[in-house]
């Protein structure tokens, strides 16, 4: 691979220095820049700098990298780095897809146009450059450019890095510290929130298991606090009982005890006053005062006992109320807890229910929610579609403004081809006119021009011989022009054969049964005269066909449909390729296969890996055998009788289900999935086979395939048996007869459906439209077959199938490379039908394909069904053939049979003499008759080389009278001493007067100067008498050389070589009619008598003569080859007769030939190849009469205008010198000094243009035309240019930026190369909200080189415009400041080009309104800008950077 690329960059495209080492010279990346500038690629390649120093290298690889981008070349800072570095390979490999991609932009063979011409080819290939994002590139150059620095750093830094090393090592050591605690620090927080987070969990894990636990437990303990409550009650209610049974019987015992004491008191007091005496007062007064104190003392105890016990009471009334108290607050405690419990219970089961239905109306608007956005997804995608459909209409727009301008172009350059065809024929004829001396075109020249303009060949030019050894220099150029010149001369051949041209001195005649029997002679040796069908073992399948259309019309679809339906194969040519290069992989590798691997296949693949691996394209060859040996590998080699037993058994079990058509459904409301589920439905069984898909491409693929499949050779080309005859007929012509057409046969396809597309914007659609969803594998498209929205998130989900950006390339490259080659393919299957006894079907049929898909496999679908059922229907009758033809074979046997029979009985059979057939002739023979013509044909065809003898001497002899002509001009113009003698005589009496003023005033000293003059005159004179003698002498020298005589002698050899083969033509075939006629009629062949004599061409001077002599010769000739055969063909062995015995002779050849043959037709033949002889002959003897004439009277012509030229130059000089004696004497006479400059060039080109008019004419002056410039656009070009602004502008006079800029970039014209990025930038300061006026723009490019307008001067135009409309009159008429820049300089001998006239009309439609008015203030204030020139206030915002 490095070779071929050391090839192709040194010797293709031709580097400014040679390429040794692809790492060493592409390093700094100045070859690459150049590579590119060759191929037009990078526009800014003055910016590169060839240094070996790092900021050359870095400013050429960020040049580069946009560059490499737009070329889809992978280049980022690490192959730029690698590139810089040296490292082998990369800069190859680099080369390597740049030379791929660069032969995609630029044909290789413009490369060599380009080393030669130094331009390349105008129209460029369809290539669409993606369309530029601003910032995403500068972002995307900004990231290259500083990871590229940072790889390539300048070496005062690369010395402070390892000064700064330490520290710098120290500092990434902290910093990487840093980095490992901040690491660590986030991992352990990381740490420490997961396991927060787990313990959270978990918790929150314990507190859903405790509240399940809690809420059973409170609902066990609830139960168990009801029985407790329930047994607690019933306690109290017991203990309030007891306790209150007890407090009575207590009160009772404490009533019944406080009596008894009271009782025993009262008992005991009773007791002691009746045991103590006392006196009774006192013990009156003793016992009251006792009792009373006893009566206290009992009542204050027993108030205290009663408090005592009141008290108790209390407190046991207050304990047993505490407790009950007590007990009372645990049971509401537990009530509490309980009913707390039920709270809890019915807050969490209402807070599940509601949890729940909050779960569920989230759910529902989630659902809602999804869909909506899925809908708004889809509205956003579809909005996207149709913005990217209307973006890519717009570039379509822009594409097909590329392609008109490309058409544009192309039809200028044809124009500028024919322009300059034109001019070369012009030139031809002038020269012609000149070198024949003639006002009249010569008929001979007119026809050969006209040959060579029809048949596309390039114009012969004269020769120009500037030697005293023309032959020499003939020789020398013998070989160029040979292809043109062979084609001339058969040409006049076949204008000799037919009389036309230059020979149409005499009416030609054709001997049609010579020509007859030419036809039969090749016919019989032609096995195959019909064209046979080469058998080919190609396995039958009764389903074939190929399936085509533009890129996204359906044929995938399409496709699969019909094999899911009928079970067959699909063949992509990709697939095939792929599968061959995989195989072929496996092989060299030398992986484990499971069956022998194939020869035939692994041949293929390694000459298609080959080509690969070379980067060369695939031949078409190579595709069809792959497609060959993909079908035979698919399907086995039947014989006839395994097909029908195959087709009969599989109908034999086929039960056949009733399909609908398209008549049977509903029109307005029909279910398209009924409909295909009805198409689906498979009647027809014995359907195996193949479908091509995308294939073929054009006519050549197509015309191969047919042959490999089937053996048949177009329609259109001529077989070798026509070639043949064709060949033959140039010579001998036979009956015209109408050739059948042949039948048209199946293809080997089958059948070819071409999917129909209405235009691009389809197919655009069905591509961007189209989604994947990797989940389920499913396609869906935005516009016919929308993702459904309930099915979230699949809008989201879903991706395009491919890159948009590329698109737009993709499809219309090869949609239009398909609709280019369309019409081939169609041509070619026009030729072949499907046809059985009561169907017939095209090989090609056309289906639209703009329906939905159902419709379309519909139609295709039928299409294949009448294919399969023509099939069927021909192995059913092929069949039924062959069983009639064994029984005709046995009714033949029969037949046969009895007729022996028969001939047993009869013993004898009466024949008639008369009724027996003429005698054919035998193949033998017959192959001689061939191999005798041919001889005949091979030497009569060599005529073309006497007649491009003819033309060769016609041209040398034109061409050598007119180098004479010019050596004799030359010789004439030679200088002499007359100016040298004229110019000293001037200066020494300049200086003599100067130096004796007075003394010129005597008479006597005017007497010596004229005396001195006549002097001079006399020298003058001698030299030119001498002049005079030395061209009389260059004359004769001329006319002993007695060119045109040997020239005359050559001719006459030519005619005797062609009056030889007219001869020996003429004798042969008289031979080869008697040898087939004789051998008709059974009579015995003679042997070919020698010719009497040869043709000699006797010396004399006299031309004429010896061309009597030799047409008399060959006449002689030919009538005693005549006599010898008449005498040698009596079987009396007669003496030949004498050659002078005239009288008579004709008769006896009659009689003879209808002695010894008795066909008319023979006889007919033979007397009219006699005269067919005689009268070439004839016309040969006038043909050469006139060119012997034509020869002498162009040396008559050429001796007598040297005389004129010898007499007129004597006589010019004469004048001459009498005009400058005359001068002289004058100023001799006025006593005054010469001091004018003399011109006497006129003397030593002594003649003048009246004399010389016949050889150089005063041109006329030619049209006015504008020299192109760089600087300034021409008026052509601002046509053009303006036109195509109009297109692009909207009903408001205001284009959009973008597209001007893009327009501008790509109709520059040479004048101002910017990229569109460039055009935006400058097209700023006319931004109007991204809209620029037309009118603005285009009166700036239009006075692009112009200076811009003062002040004064605006005012100045102003006034002269004088009205505020202004009619285009005025306004051209009216001069402006601009008009002395614009003007251009007038041209020699050409009209002039008045540009400011046509500067002024564009202006002025531009500016014009519906009224063809100009407003003149509006046209002044568009014109008074700042800056210089216009192209400087256009262009200010570049030159700011």
């Amino acid at each position: 691979m490095s070779q071929l690329l050391m090839v192709w960059l040194n010797d293709e495209v031709q580097l400014s220095r040679k390429v040794t080492s692809f790492e060493k010279d592409f390093n700094n990346g100045y070859l690459f820049g150049e590579l590119l500038s060759k191929f037009n690629q990078q526009l800014n390649f003055e910016e590169f700098s060839n240094k070996d120093v790092r900021e050359a290298k870095m400013k050429n690889f960020t040049l580069l990298e946009p560059t490499f981008k737009t070329l889809h070349i992978p280049f980022n800072f690490q192959i730029a780095d690698q590139v810089i570095k040296g490292k082998k390979g990369v800069a190859m490999q680099l080369l390597y897809q740049l030379q791929m991609q660069l032969q995609k932009v630029n044909d290789p063979h413009d490369v060599m146009m380009h080393a030669k011409t130094g331009k390349y080819n105008v129209i460029q290939p369809l290539m669409v450059i993606r369309q530029p994002k601003d910032q995403f590139d500068k972002m995307e150059q900004e990231f290259f450019v500083s990871k590229l620095n940072e790889k390539n750093k300048a070496q005062k830094d690369v010395n402070l890095d390892k000064h700064l090393g330490k520290f710098s090592s120290f500092a990434i050591q902290q910093a990487e510290k840093e980095r490992r605690l901040k690491i660590k620090e986030e991992t352990e927080e990381r740490n420490l929130k997961e396991e927060m987070r787990k313990i959270q969990l978990n918790k929150l894990q314990r507190n859903m298991a405790f509240m399940e636990d809690w809420n059973q437990k409170g609902i066990e303990n609830w139960k168990k606090n009801q029985q407790i409550r329930h047994k607690n009650k019933v306690a109290d209610e017991k203990f309030k009982s007891t306790m209150q049974k007890a407090t009575e019987d207590r009160l009772v015992q404490t009533q019944q005890m406080m009596r008894s004491e009271m009782e025993d008191q009262i008992e005991q007091f009773e007791n002691r006053a009746t045991q103590e005496p006392v006196s009774l007062g006192l013990r009156n007064k003793m016992m009251s005062e006792f009792l009373r104190k006893e009566r206290d003392k009992r009542r204050r105890k027993m108030i205290v006992d009663q408090e005592k016990q009141t008290d108790e009471l209390q407190r046991r009334e207050y304990t047993v109320l505490e407790k009950l108290k007590q007990q009372s607050k645990q049971e509401k405690e537990i009530m509490y807890e309980i009913w707390r419990a039920y709270q809890c219970r019915e807050v969490i089961c209402e807070n599940r229910q509601l949890r729940d239905e909050n779960y569920r109306n989230k759910q529902e608007l989630n659902v809602i929610n999804q869909k909506f956005k899925e809908e708004e997804m889809l509205r956003a995608l579809q909005s996207e579609f149709n913005e990217e459909i209307e973006l890519q209409q717009k570039r379509q727009l822009e594409i097909n403004v590329e392609y008109k301008l490309q058409i544009r172009q192309s039809n200028y350059e044809k124009c500028k081809k024919l322009v300059e065809i034109l001019f070369e024929i012009e030139e031809q004829l002038y020269e012609h006119l000149q070198n024949n001396d003639s006002n009249e075109f010569n008929k001979q020249f007119t026809r050969e021009n006209h040959h060579l303009f029809k048949q596309g060949m390039e114009l012969i030019p004269y020769k120009r011989f500037r030697t005293y050894d023309p032959i020499k220099e003939m020789k020398k150029q013998e070989s160029l022009n040979y292809k043109q010149k062979m084609f001339l001369a058969k040409m006049e051949m076949q204008d000799y054969l037919e009389g036309t041209g230059a020979w149409d001195i005499y009416q030609a005649q054709n001997n049609y049964n010579l020509g007859n029997l030419v036809r039969y002679l090749i016919e019989s040796q032609f096995k195959n005269s019909i064209q046979e069908i080469q058998q080919t073992d190609i396995p039958f399948v009764p389903f074939r066909g190929s399936l085509i259309g533009f890129s996204f019309s359906g044929k995938k679809t399409i496709s699969e449909l019909l094999a899911k339906k009928y079970g067959i194969q699909l063949l992509s040519i990709d697939v095939i390729i792929n599968e061959l290069l995989e195989y072929i992989k496996k092989y060299e590798q030398g992986e484990e296969h499971s069956q022998i691997w194939d020869q035939q296949q692994i041949e293929l693949g390694q000459q298609i890996s080959g080509y690969l691996c070379q980067g060369e394209e695939i031949p078409e060859e190579l595709y069809i055998k792959a497609i060959v040996q993909k079908i035979k590998r698919l399907f086995d080699k039947q014989e006839f009788d395994q097909i029908y037993e195959e087709y009969k058994a599989k109908y034999s079990l086929f039960n056949p289900r009733q399909s609908r058509t398209i008549d049977e459904f509903n029109d307005d409301g029909i279910n398209w999935e009924d409909f295909h589920r009805n198409n689906m439905i498979n009647n027809k069984p014995y359907c195996k086979g193949w479908l091509l898909v995308g294939f073929p491409h054009n006519y050549e693929q197509a015309k191969l395939l047919e042959k490999y499949l089937t053996g048949i050779e177009p329609q259109d080309e001529l077989t070798p048996l026509q070639a043949r005859l064709q060949e033959a007929a140039r010579v001998v012509k036979p009956v015209d007869y109408s050739v059948i057409p042949r039948k048209k046969q199946e293809s080997g396809v089958g059948v070819c459906v071409y999917l129909e597309m209405p235009s691009n914007e389809l197919c655009l659609r069905r591509a961007i439209g189209r989604r994947y969803d990797n989940h389920n594998h499913s396609l869906y498209h935005l516009e016919s077959n929308t993702p459904p929205v309930d099915n979230a998130p699949l809008v989201e989900r879903i991706k395009p199938l491919y890159e948009v950006d590329n698109l737009q390339q993709l499809i219309s490259d090869k949609n239009a490379y398909f609709m280019t080659q369309i019409q081939g393919i169609q041509n070619w299957y026009n030729n072949f039908e499907s046809a059985d006894n009561s169907n017939a079907q095209s090989a090609f049929i056309g289906v639209d394909a703009s329906n939905n898909y159902e419709r379309v496999f519909y139609d295709v679908d039928k299409i294949f069904q009448n294919f399969l059922q023509i099939q069927i229907n021909k192995i059913q009758q092929k069949y039924d053939n062959q069983q009639n033809e064994l029984l005709q074979k046995e009714e033949l046997i029969k037949q046969q049979q009895e007729q022996a029979e028969l001939d047993k009985i009869c013993s004898f059979k009466q024949v008639q003499l008369d009724s027996l057939p003429l005698k054919q002739p035998n193949q033998q023979f017959l192959q001689y008759l061939h191999s005798f013509w041919n001889q005949i044909e091979n030497k009569y065809i060599s005529l073309q080389n006497i007649f491009k003898g003819f033309r060769e001497q016609r041209e040398f002899l034109t061409n050598y009278l007119m180098d004479i002509q010019r050596k004799f001009i030359d010789l004439i113009n030679t200088p002499d001493e007359k100016f040298y003698h004229v110019r000293n005589f001037q200066e020494s009496y300049n200086q003599f007067v100067q130096e004796n003023p007075d003394l010129c005033e005597e008479d006597v000293c005017k007497e010596e100067l004229h005396q001195r003059v006549d002097d001079l005159y006399d020298q003058l004179i001698d030299i030119i008498d001498q002049k005079r003698d030395d061209l009389l002498v260059e004359k004769q020298q001329i006319q002993n050389s007695q060119f045109i005589e040997n020239e005359i002698d050559l001719f006459l050899l030519q005619v005797r070589q062609l009056l030889a083969i007219e001869l020996d033509r003429a004798q042969n075939s008289i031979q080869l009619l008697n040898d087939y006629y004789g051998t008709l009629e059974a009579i015995e062949l003679q042997d070919i008598q020698p010719s009497v004599g040869e043709l000699q061409l006797q010396d004399g001077d006299d031309p004429n003569v010896r061309l009597d002599k030799l047409i008399a010769d060959s006449l002689r000739i030919f009538a005693g080859e005549e006599e010898i055969i008449e005498d040698k063909t009596k079987k009396g062995g007669k003496q030949p007769a004498k050659k002078d015995e005239k009288k008579g002779k004709k008769g006896k050849e009659e009689e003879v030939v209808k002695k010894e043959l008795q066909n008319p037709e023979a006889i007919s033949a033979i007397t009219l190849e006699k005269q067919i002889f005689k009268d070439r002959v004839d016309a040969i003897k006038r043909y050469a009469s006139q060119q012997v004439r034509t020869y002498r009277q162009a040396g008559d012509q050429l001796y007598l205008k040297i005389d004129e030229w010898i007499y007129y130059t004597h006589q010019t000089e004469i004048k001459a010198l009498d005009a400058i004696s005359g001068l002289f004497r004058g100023y001799i006479e006025r006593v005054e000094r010469i001091q004018k400059e003399l011109q006497l060039q006129f003397v030593d080109v002594i003649v003048s243009h009246e004399v010389l008019n016949f050889l150089t004419p005063i041109p006329p002056p030619l049209t006015a035309r504008e020299p192109l410039s760089k600087e300034r656009y021409s008026i052509s070009q601002l046509y053009y240019l303006i036109e195509d602004l109009r297109a692009i502008t909207s009903t408001h006079l205001l284009i959009d930026i973008k597209q001007l800029a893009l327009l501008l970039a790509r109709s520059s014209y040479g004048v101002l190369k910017y990229s569109p990025s460039q055009w935006m930038q400058a097209l700023q300061i006319l931004d109007q909200n991204g809209y620029v006026n037309v009118r603005q723009i285009c009166t700036y490019l239009i006075l692009l080189s112009s200076p811009t307008p003062k002040e004064d001067e605006l005012q100045q135009y102003s006034s002269k415009l004088g009205q505020p409309l202004v009619n285009k009159d005025t306004f051209v008429n009216t001069p402006a400041w601009f008009d002395e820049y614009e003007r251009i300089s007038e041209e020699e001998n050409t009209n002039y080009f008045d540009r400011v006239i046509y500067i002024k009309e564009l202006l002025f439609f531009v500016h014009k309104d519906e009224n063809d008015m100009i407003a003149t203030k509006q046209y002044i204030d568009i014109l008074n800008v700042e800056g210089d020139r216009f192209e400087d206030y256009l262009l200010q915002n570049m030159q700011h950077q």
